[in-house]
């Protein structure tokens, strides 16, 4: 089972805290009409919701639902934080073959997005388990962080404590579904070969350090992998090869440059990770069909037709 939430809409959270139970306490039997969301620090916590048993530890995420009745199964030692709140448009729906491959397919396009346009690849809906172990991984503690600066703000009830108390929450949402796919593809029993990991991996990896000198031998370093394999691989999964790729990161980097600073084009070109200014425009034409100086021209004329009457851009 799993939620679908709209990411377009903050959730609209009343309580966010932490929760110690020693024995011989039990949690209390309730319906709520508000979604929980725990998230464990330590101990156990011993759970059913309607006919599910649940035995939650260090890691675990569960989503508590407002149509089902959950209580304590017997008294134990545990802290947790707890998340409750309502969303207006949140679906819970059932996993259907191919669900998550989909969700894999969708990661692929958007470690492939240009990260500078305003178009956004299937962000409205967030993806969300029901349950899931995030273990003590980095993306664990990340959520811890998220949920804590979340209970924070939600305590300091300054102006607007709300909305940034929601914002890190979606955010911990984000990071938690994120998790959770990362987590299912790497089960052997799933089927999704090795490569297929490799692959996302590359792509985020260049995402990362597009800037910095890449070579296929510190590729090979980095992954502990042939390079020409990890080509291959890649270049099956993406439809084009690790350095076309990373070039075109590079010049969607460029671009945004280019349209957005003074910077000169030889500085914008180093910054993007070309060390030869005549490589840097013999690349950058190739991919946009024009050179970086008749780009950044053209920007600039833009930008002065959005200028209202006083010069200041709408």
């Amino acid at each position: 089972m799993y939620y679908e939430i709209n990411a377009n809409i903050l959730p609209q959270i009343r309580l966010v805290d932490t929760a110690v139970l020693e024995p011989p306490y039990v949690h209390r039997r309730r319906q709520p009409d508000e979604y929980i969301l725990y998230i464990m620090k330590q101990g156990v916590l011993y759970l059913r919701e309607e006919e599910k048993e649940y035995e939650l530890r260090e890691g675990d995420v569960l989503l508590l639902d407002t149509d089902f009745v959950h209580e304590g199964l017997k008294a134990s030692g545990c802290e947790y934080f707890y998340i409750h709140f309502r969303h207006p448009q949140i679906y819970r729906r059932e996993v259907q073959p191919g669900f998550m491959e989909n969700l894999l397919q969708i990661r692929g396009t958007c470690l492939q997005q240009d990260s500078g346009s305003h178009k956004r690849y299937r962000d409205d809906v967030l993806w969300l388990p029901k349950h899931v172990s995030l273990g003590r991984k980095g993306g664990y503690l990340r959520v811890l962080q998220l949920i804590q600066e979340a209970m924070e703000q939600h305590r300091n009830q300054m102006e607007n404590y709300k909305v940034a108390c929601e914002c890190r929450f979606m955010e911990a949402l984000v990071a938690i579904s994120r998790e959770a796919l990362s987590s299912w593809t790497a089960r052997p029993t799933h089927g999704i070969p090795s490569s297929y990991h490799r692959v996302h991996e590359l792509l985020n990896y260049l995402n990362e350090n597009y800037h910095r000198q890449i070579s296929g031998a510190g590729i090979e370093e980095e992954f502990s992998c042939n390079f020409d394999y990890l080509n291959r691989v890649f270049k099956k999964n993406i439809g084009k090869t690790i350095f076309a790729c990373l070039n075109e990161i590079r010049i969607h980097r460029a671009m945004e440059l280019l349209a957005t600073t003074s910077m000169k084009i030889s500085a914008v070109g180093y910054r993007v990770g070309f060390k030869d200014d005549g490589y840097f425009c013999k690349v950058f034409k190739k991919y946009t069909g024009i050179s970086p100086g008749q780009y950044g021209a053209l920007a600039g004329v833009r930008e002065i037709e959005c200028e209202d009457g006083n010069g200041n851009l709408q």
